[in-house]
Parts: structure tokens; sequence; C-alpha cells
């Protein structure tokens, strides 16, 4: 005998609701299709994409014309591989990096602006050297050369005539007339040390001409020729006008001086002491 199955017990408070309810509580609600059928647009093209591929499988062969292919793409090599593999661990290197590990630096500029001061220097300098190369040649006046190299005066003679008569007396000086003297050597052989300096700079002058220039790497020059500072302007004009005075300088002003000789030639008496030791 068939028996009814239980019927799940009802919510007292669910029902209560539902028997509480008047047509007015309820709400409008706009049913939302899920599945709507499709437009005219969608079943246009799907009609085309049946068309097409019904051409397609009802296509014969026959009607193709045998072409060679022509392979446009090319494997990679290993090194296209490799190079694209670095690549990639950079760009995932970066991606990944963690801005909190840099650390904060100042920026420090090692080729300042020129001072207005070296500016101005600079410009005077071209100003200058573009004055001497337009200067007009025709502007010089001719000026006569004046001779300063005069004949010397007696003084001058007399003392030329003794420095004569003393190198005379030295050609003809009789050489017997000399001591034997002992000779003390003032240049000792060198120490082993001085030879074993001597000896490793030798060497290094051999390394240094056998050295492989083919063993030198590429290094890109750095040029460090910063403008001069102030100080180096006023050094170099100062030398400048140092060379000047020396060029333009006046001998006339220069005072006549009488030249002592401090290397005379021995006295008579000398001579006879010397002669009396012997």
């Amino acid at each position: 005998m068939a028996t009814k199955a239980a019927l799940p017990s009802a919510d007292p408070q669910l029902l209560g609701a539902i028997s509480k309810a008047t047509p007015e509580s309820l709400h409008h609600v706009q049913t939302d299709v899920k599945n709507p059928l499709p437009s005219k647009e969608v079943l246009a093209e799907e009609r085309l994409r049946y068309d097409h591929l019904s051409s397609i499988s009802s296509f014969t062969k026959v009607e193709l014309n045998p072409i060679q292919p022509n392979e446009k793409i090319i494997l990679p090599g290993p090194q296209t591989i490799a190079q694209e593999k670095t690549e990639q661990e950079l760009m995932s290197g970066i991606e990944g990096f963690d801005a909190g590990k840099l650390k904060p630096t100042e920026t420090q500029e090692k080729n300042p602006l020129p001072d207005p001061s070296a500016i101005t220097a600079e410009k005077a300098e071209r100003y200058r050297k573009q004055s001497i190369e337009d200067f007009n040649k025709k502007k010089l006046k001719r000026a006569n050369t004046e001779e300063k190299n005069t004949l010397p005066d007696a003084d001058a003679i007399e003392q030329e005539k003794r420095e004569c008569e003393m190198r005379h007396s030295i050609g003809d000086f009789n050489k017997s007339k000399l001591r034997h003297s002992q000779t003390e050597v003032k240049n000792p052989l060198p120490s082993t040390e001085a030879i074993n300096l001597e000896k490793q700079e030798v060497e290094k002058i051999q390394e240094i001409e056998g050295f492989k220039k083919d063993s030198l790497k590429h290094t890109e020059p750095t040029v460090k020729n910063v403008l001069p500072d102030q100080d180096t302007l006023d050094a170099e004009k100062k030398e400048q006008e140092l060379k000047d005075g020396v060029t333009n300088f006046n001998r006339n002003s220069l005072k006549k001086t009488t030249t002592e000789e401090k290397n005379a030639l021995p006295s008579s008496r000398d001579i006879a002491e010397e002669k009396a030791a012997k």
C-alpha cells in the first residue's frame, strides 16, 4: 500500500507574512530575459557564415593554381633567443624591483656652469683674438731700426786684452811644475740594494717595451678640460705682462758695471813658495 510523501513543515513566520500580504504591498518587477531570441543582424550574419562554409565545403581543388610557398617568418637563431630571454629577465627584474630598497642620494654637479667673471673674461679673450685676426696691417707705420750694439769702450777693450793674456798664460803653462796628488774616488761602486733596484727598473722597462697593445681594452676618454677659474686667469695675465715687460725692456736704462776677476793668476810670491817647497 503506497504512502503519501510527507510535506515539509512550513515556517510559521513565512505563512503569517503571506497571510498578511495585500495586493497594494506588491511591487512591479521587470522580467529579465536570460536567453533572448537573435536579432535580424545576428540572423543575417549567421546566414552569411553558413553560406560561406557551404561554399568552402563544395569548393573543388581542381580550380586551385599550384604555387611555391615562400617562407616569410624565419625561426629565430640561438643568439636571438638568448638575447630575447635576457631582455625578458631584465624586464621581469625591473617590474618586480622593490623601489623601497633604493637609497636617497644627493646629485653632485661635475661640470658646473662658469660664473659671470669667467664668462666676461672669455668674451674679452675672444674679442681680443678676433681684433688681432681682423687687424689691418696697412695701418702700421714704417719705423727705422736703431742699432743698439755700439763699439766697445776703452775699459771693455782693456778687460778683453787682460782676458786674452790670461788665456795665453794658461795655454803656455809648464805642466812639469805641477805636484802629484792622490786621487780620491768620490763615486764608489753601487751597493747590493742599489743594484737590485736598478735591476728591477731594467725589468720594468723591458716589460713596458715588450707589452702587447692587443691586451688593452678600449675606453672612452672623459674630457676634463673645464674653463679656468679667476685665479688661473689672473696668473696668466701677470705672466703675459711679465713677458711683455721683458720683450719691451729698454737696455738704455741699465747701469754700467765693472767685472771683478775672482780667479786671478798666482802671484810671484806664490810661485816662489811653490818652487821652494819642491
